[in-house]
């Protein structure tokens, strides 16, 4: 199964996603979900952001990829060319976060810190964040990769 996720900027905030559903359950992370059939990550990128957040996607900006393991695959993209107002979502609570406080808060998913910078950074090439994990789900390490080593 393939996913998408995507951070949103404000001036100086990123737009992060109180989790209350598995996986990641009562973590902080980005917006995105499953790729449905026959649509493009970028499609996919568009969509979840608007059913999750309310807000309409005008150029997503590809960012890289997170292999979990090996197995999953998720399409990462960020983006500040956006329209519309936030709206309560069923998948957890909005809020707009400092970049330090998800740098630095055990309250983020694990291996967020490793790209977010890089992914925000819309002047780098984007890259595989390679994340291997333990079988009871602990983040053992991220190896970032270029795209064109895969």
């Amino acid at each position: 199964m393939n996913y998408t996720l995507c951070f949103l900027l404000e001036e100086d905030k990123v737009l992060m996603l109180l989790r209350k559903k598995e996986p990641n359950k009562g973590k902080w992370n980005g917006v995105g979900g499953k790729i449905e059939q026959c649509e493009t990550p970028k499609e996919s990128c568009t969509r979840e952001v608007l059913e999750e957040t309310g807000l309409k996607l005008k150029n997503p900006l590809f960012r890289g990829m997170i292999a979990l393991n090996g197995i999953e695959c998720i399409y990462v993209y960020a983006s500040h060319d956006f329209e519309g107002e936030l709206i309560s979502s069923d998948e957890g609570k909005l809020e707009w976060k400092q970049l330090d406080w998800i740098l630095s808060s055990k309250d983020v998913v694990g291996n967020i810190p490793y790209f977010i910078e890089d992914v925000l950074n819309f002047t780098n090439e984007p890259k595989v964040y390679d994340c291997s994990y333990s079988e009871s789900g602990e983040l053992l390490g991220v190896q970032i990769k270029s795209l064109q080593a895969i």
